[in-house]
């Protein structure tokens, strides 16, 4: 009988841990489009309109009680038209593990994304996807020709290996910083700042960049009257040659029904280098929550290409395509 009873107990203990609060959810989405980007006159099936997005995740919680959690978060982009990686690194997204506390916010290590990438990312009314993104012109500030490729090409650093995060929220204020270990004498930070209202979203957010005198800031916010929602952010920092650049977008979506019409114009000028422009306008039709179509349309200018190269040429770039989100 005394057997019986403490084989209950130990049961019961074991059914207890198994039981404790904690979750793992696997999200992704896949996004594939018949597409022209700018600066080819190439015509192909693409990821995203040429813009990347279609990712693999995982992420978790553990609740440690008194409000404090496990939180970890894996996250691997991928490229469905051909099956490959989109970068060498395999969890090139994310690859974190942190705690998050109710009361004090969250602590994240591994690869992140930097503590201004929220209010960098929230300005443009494409959200950064398919060729009639913005947000590489006006927020994250161009500073190189389209010729040049996507890589390296903004002032904006996005993600950061090595680096600790913290987040914290209070009444529709949010507050991000971060810093990266990369070496002894290098350790890019990042900063951001929010603030929602009901419609209302203000937002702030600076970097210093691994480069000596590279850094950048922003400021802008967004209004949602309902019938329309307007964007628009302004931003300025130096490249590590010392160059100063300016930058601004503004951009308006539009809900009707099932659809989403969306426009907007996005700015970069590096001092002694160039400026660049692009304007994009685009529809999503939702057939679901989790499933749209979507069709946009892009057009760069400025001084766009070198020696009258791709750019100069292919200033147009369009994509018609489907995204599912899981």
């Amino acid at each position: 009988m005394k057997k019986s009873f403490l084989a209950l107990a130990v049961l019961g203990t074991l059914a207890g841990v198994a039981s404790a609060q904690s979750s793992v959810t696997i999200y992704g989405r896949v996004d594939e489009s018949f597409a022209k980007p700018v600066v080819t006159k190439d015509k192909q099936i693409a990821d995203n309109g040429g813009a990347g997005g279609s990712r693999l995740g995982f992420k978790g919680t553990e609740d440690l009680g008194n409000g404090l959690s496990a939180v970890f978060r894996f996250e691997h982009g991928f490229n469905p038209d051909t099956g490959t990686a989109a970068a060498t690194q395999f969890w090139n997204r994310y690859a974190m593990v942190g705690l998050s506390s109710t009361k004090y916010g969250t602590l994240s290590l591994g690869r992140l994304e930097n503590g201004a990438w929220d209010v960098i990312t929230s300005f443009d009314p494409f959200g950064g996807e398919t060729g009639a993104e913005l947000r590489d012109t006006g927020s994250a500030l161009r500073i190189k020709n389209w010729d040049a490729g996507a890589f390296g090409s903004t002032l904006d650093s996005r993600r950061m290996d090595n680096s600790v995060r913290y987040d914290i929220a209070y009444q529709g204020f949010k507050g991000s910083a971060s810093i990266s270990e990369a070496t002894a004498e290098d350790k890019p930070y990042a900063l951001g700042g929010s603030y929602t209202a009901g419609p209302l979203y203000i937002g702030a957010g600076y970097e210093k960049l691994s480069d000596d005198k590279a850094k950048m800031w922003i400021v802008g916010g967004t209004y949602d009257f309902g019938m329309a929602k307007l964007y628009a952010n302004y931003a300025g920092g130096k490249t590590k040659a010392d160059d100063d650049v300016k930058g601004f977008l503004a951009g308006v979506t539009v809900p009707y029904g099932a659809l989403l019409f969306k426009a907007g114009y996005a700015q970069s000028k590096v001092d002694g280098a160039g400026t660049y422009k692009k304007g994009g306008l685009g529809v999503d039709y939702n057939l679901s929550k989790r499933t749209k179509l979507y069709a946009d349309y892009a057009r760069i200018a400025g001084d766009v290409g070198v020696d009258n190269g791709p750019a100069d040429k292919n200033k147009n770039g369009y994509d018609v395509g489907i995204r599912h989100s899981f």
